[in-house]
């Protein structure tokens, strides 16, 4: 379960950073759509690929125990925390730039 609170901390803090610099991820609803539908597919697919051919496993320890193919509920979330980090952190730097060209 430790896993999981982790994640929810993280999704938190950056949901919080997100609107504190109040950046827009998408455009429109197909980018948002595509963009989660192929991360979270490629995610899964890579995840359980390595796990079915042992290049990494999940210790019980720490987890919910809820599994979705061969890898654990936590890791489809980490997916997804993963990906909106790295999208709110680009679009801040993004902005951060363009409003130093403006300064110039």
């Amino acid at each position: 379960m430790e896993y999981l609170i982790i994640e929810i901390v993280l999704c938190l803090i950056t949901f919080l950073v997100h609107r504190h610099y109040n950046v827009k991820i998408f455009r429109k609803r197909k980018q948002f759509a595509i963009f989660w539908i192929l991360t979270i597919f490629l995610g899964a697919v890579w995840d359980n690929l390595a796990v079915y051919r042992g290049h990494w496993f999940y210790p019980g320890k720490g987890l919910i125990g809820l599994n979705i193919g061969l890898i654990p509920f936590e890791d489809y979330i980490f997916m997804i925390v993963v990906a909106y980090a790295i999208l709110v952190m680009y679009q801040i730097s993004n902005k951060m730039i363009d409003q130093k060209k403006i300064n110039y």
